[in-house]
């Protein structure tokens, strides 16, 4: 494949801060509601004839209804307090979420305990057989020449000395390195200049080249990425990130004592 790597742009990948890829975050466990004591039988008493006993077969009661009267019964609000702690896990900070979609791309937004959501630009890339194979998100930066900054996670088993390959419709193929490898996939970080930035605009597909390790560098695997709805994305993200982030609510006066 021998793909020539685009040396403009190598010195200030370096400073492109890559998106958090938290897409496959384990969700944390539910808290548990019903207490031991609960849900733990209770012994008849000692003077209870046995008739009197009830049978063994008999229908103990809802270990979930007592919990949740034992919630409810509780002083200090811990009834409140289960009911945060039981908030849906999409709600939760750390969590991602869809913002807005414009044709084959995506806003997708981590939502953060305070402040303004990070954002980015996502796009699941698949193969010719429609198997996803790789992950491409991308946000607008303003650091010189690079409007545009681009994060690619590739298999583990990409060939990273060939590198990666990314052209729009039939323009030259650039060439860029990847960064380093982790359990999600190996990091390839691109710079996208002004120009090459509103080549995509104006484009209709883009394509993303990749050697599997121990391939045949004659015949790399073609992943076609479409353009359609980028521009809508890109310029929606951009006014997101350049609005202030919105101003954090007042405490409230504490009660007088």
């Amino acid at each position: 494949m021998s793909i020539k790597p685009s040396h403009a742009l190598l010195a200030t990948l370096a400073l492109i801060a890559g998106p958090a890829f938290a897409q496959d975050t384990a969700t944390p466990a539910q808290p548990e509601t019903a207490t031991t004591e609960a849900e733990a039988p209770t012994p008849p008493a000692a003077n209870v004839p046995a008739e009197a006993a009830p049978a063994a077969d008999a229908e103990p009661a809802a270990p979930a209804a007592e919990g949740e009267a034992t919630a409810e019964e509780a002083p200090g609000g811990d009834a409140d307090a289960a009911t945060q702690a039981a908030a849906e896990p999409a709600e939760r900070p750390g969590t991602y979420y869809a913002k807005s979609e414009h044709g084959e791309w995506t806003i997708r937004c981590i939502r953060a305990p305070e402040g303004k959501d990070p954002c980015e630009m996502y796009k699941l890339l698949n193969d010719a057989d429609d198997n996803a194979v790789a992950e491409l998100t991308l946000l607008p930066l303003k650091n010189g020449d690079v409007a545009a900054g681009a994060t690619l996670v590739a298999p583990l088993e990409t060939d990273l000395i060939e590198g990666l390959g990314f052209r729009v419709d039939s323009g030259k193929m650039q060439g860029y390195p990847f960064s380093f490898c982790a359990p999600v996939g190996c990091i390839s970080r691109m710079g996208f200049t002004t120009a090459e930035l509103n080549a995509m605009k104006r484009g209709s597909k883009a394509n993303v080249q990749l050697l599997p390790f121990g391939g045949d560098p004659k015949k790399p695997v073609q992943l076609e990425i479409s353009l359609s709805g980028f521009t809508a994305a890109f310029d929606e993200l951009a006014a997101y990130a350049a609005a202030p982030a919105p101003e954090a609510e007042p405490a409230e006066d504490a009660p007088a004592e």
